[in-house]
């Protein structure tokens, strides 16, 4: 079998792949035999049927089965013999059922396909990022255990029966209504606020000021598209509002007693478990900056020609399947929050970044021999059904049956290289002169 090859653009080629009339020959024979098993015709024994007759009666079948059996193979073996490998299915020409085939002659076709693009891997130094230390500070920690103490606050009734005052802590009863229809992430019971911090619209609170104790108070409101809340933008709202107490904000101390009923045995254990949970906080965030930062610039500096052709699939597919969805739901694209005419492109954007990232990381694995064996992939397995709480021989099962057993060492893999790119690139210099 000869097998030239063509490239063309957009990433893909072109084979022209000629069988020799030696395989032809053979193929014809072999079915021509098998046919003969097959077939009953009066006047011969079934099996017994002369290949001349035959030819005569069943060349238009036999070629067409020789065809199909010839070409498929052959096209699997040219895109091994020349290290090809495909995105999709082949554009066979002529087609299978239009070929041309004759004794003694070879068979010659032409296969047209978007295939996976060779691309040199920049040096791994050549990715530079920050590796700065995790920094957490001091005023970090205190901030933060504040912000712990303002969250375990308690808000007692004052005695004086007076008016609602600004900056006043209140206990309300707040009903939001639009149409008639009670807004849920506007309406609370017995909550506590303080008047100022954002809890309510400010219209609201403006209107709470000189009311008392259990007083009630309806509160029309015409919100346009600036408000806050994307739920009232536009909209008519009442608030219906019934002051139980004007109350006074007590923040507990930090001490012993705050840090035993948050479950440590010290206020120096909380904060020092505070401060390393901080730490490790800080570590992951970094750690999630620099995954990024080694992907966007591998990605810039790998040039890698996606296919037209796939790109323009996985785009139509998935507007197909979003307006499918759409239908489904009973939804228009703008009361699902989805831009038609914006979405093309930002699929466009998705699909290449997503390939790009997939090709080289497939490429670093091969080539620094990363992967991910069995029995790793079993001790994550049981790591992750440990921390859900899950029975872990379960948990295999169920991924092994929903096929998500690959997909999630493609994960634990992805996770190595990251890890092998973070350690090979180059630190950022520091902008700060000693």
């Amino acid at each position: 079998m000869n097998v030239d090859v063509e490239k063309l653009e957009s990433g893909q080629v072109r084979l022209r792949i000629e069988i020799s009339a030696e395989e032809v020959n053979e193929e014809l024979e072999r079915n021509y035999r098998k046919l003969r098993t097959q077939v009953s015709i009066p006047g011969f024994r079934k099996g017994k049927v002369p290949t001349g007759i035959l030819r005569a009666r069943f060349t238009d079948h036999v070629k067409l089965e020789s065809i199909q059996n010839l070409v498929p193979p052959a096209y699997e073996e040219a895109l091994v013999s020349k290290q090809l490998i495909p995105l999709n299915s082949p554009n066979i020409s002529p087609p299978l059922d239009k070929m041309e085939l004759a004794e003694n002659q070879p068979l010659v076709f032409e296969a047209t396909v978007d295939i996976k693009p060779d691309f040199m891997l920049p040096d791994y130094d050549e990715l530079v990022i920050d590796k700065s230390p995790e920094n957490v500070s001091q005023e970090q920690v205190d901030e933060y255990i504040q912000n712990l103490q303002e969250q375990y606050a308690t808000f007692t009734p004052i005695e004086p029966d007076r008016p609602v005052q600004e900056g006043d802590c209140v206990q309300i009863d707040c009903e939001c209504l639009v149409d008639g229809e009670i807004v849920n992430n506007q309406t609370q019971t017995d909550v506590d606020i303080q008047l100022g911090a954002g809890r309510i619209p400010s219209e609201v609170e403006t209107e709470i000021i000189g009311m008392k104790a259990n007083d009630s108070k309806s509160i029309a409101i015409d919100f346009d598209e600036t408000v806050a809340n994307p739920h009232l933008a536009n909209k008519h709202a009442v608030y219906n509002i019934a002051l139980h107490a004007i109350t006074e904000r007590q923040v507990p101390e930090l001490d012993d007693e705050f840090a035993k009923d948050l479950g440590y045995e010290s206020r120096d254990q909380l904060y020092g478990v505070i401060w390393n949970n901080l730490v490790e906080d800080e570590k992951s965030m970094i750690y999630v900056r620099q995954q990024q930062e080694v992907l966007q610039q591998l990605i810039e500096k790998t040039e890698i020609e996606i296919p037209e052709a796939l790109v323009d699939d996985y785009v139509q597919k998935t507007i197909q399947n979003v307006q499918q969805q759409l239908q489904q739901d009973g939804k228009t694209p703008e009361e699902a929050d989805v831009d038609m005419e914006k979405l093309p492109h930002d699929l466009r954007e998705d699909v290449i970044r997503q390939t790009k990232q997939s090709w080289l990381f497939d490429a670093i694995a091969e080539r620094e021999n990363i992967w991910v064996t069995d029995e790793e992939l079993d001790i994550e397995i049981r790591l992750v059904a440990e921390h859900q709480n899950l029975d872990a021989q379960k948990y295999i099962s169920q991924m092994k049956a929903s096929n998500r057993l690959e997909e999630f060492r493609d994960q634990l893999r992805n996770q190595k290289i990251y890890r092998f790119l973070i350690e090979r690139a180059t630190p950022k210099q520091s902008l700060i002169i000693s």
